[in-house]
């Protein structure tokens, strides 16, 4: 949870050509509807966040994310198995917030902050990765956002703009202007979001 020290013990770069053509074709989608719609992008704080840290400032910029399609880095928190399943079969999302509940409707939730992300995790119980716990750092290509700050969001209305009028392509709920916490990105196509590094850490 926040304030918890992380301590990162290996990470991997996952490489899944198929996964990778899926995530490809939809960013190229999304780019050319922003740009036909005009559509301005979005800010997220991954990127400033760590503008005075050359090692992550270096990573962002190698991954030339597509800003006309709102392509950002962001954390999504899990268990190891969880994460090495994802990287090779993609995310699931009839098993979205299965652990955690759904605030904004069975989607796919990503942070900006890794303190965020790690509240998903969980820890496998043997093998392995006993005691450590599982994070991805995901490309997520987010289209044009609804944003909603409301404390209790109407989900249906949200759900509604993306998949059935499809005047979004995803969701931003801010949980940091209605309760002080933090922000999350949510899609509903798993082809909006490739995990690319796969992060096993413990809690110190």
């Amino acid at each position: 949870g926040s304030g918890q020290r992380l301590e990162v013990v290996m990470v991997q770069r996952n490489e899944n050509a198929a996964l990778w053509a899926g995530y490809c074709r939809r960013r190229e989608q999304l780019r050319d509807k922003l740009r036909a719609a005009g559509s301005g992008k979005f800010q997220v704080r991954t990127q400033s966040q760590v503008a005075d840290i050359p090692a992550a400032k270096s990573l962002i910029e190698r991954g030339e994310l597509c800003g006309e399609a709102n392509e950002f880095y962001l954390f999504h928190g899990t268990h190891p198995s969880a994460a090495k399943s994802i990287c090779d079969t993609a995310f699931a999302i009839k098993k979205a917030g299965s652990r955690v509940g759904m605030l904004y409707g069975p989607g796919l939730y990503f942070a900006e902050a890794s303190s965020k992300a790690d509240e998903y995790a969980a820890d496998d119980p043997n093998g392995i990765y006993s005691g450590l716990y599982g994070m991805l750092i995901c490309r997520v290509t987010c289209g044009r956002v609804n944003h909603t700050d409301a404390v209790e969001p109407r989900v249906q209305d949200l759900l509604d703009s993306v998949l059935r009028h499809k005047t979004h392509d995803s969701v931003l709920g801010d949980r940091e202007r209605c309760r002080g916490t933090y922000r999350e990105f949510i899609v509903f196509d798993s082809e909006q979001a490739y995990p690319e590094y796969v992060v096993i850490y413990r809690r110190v």
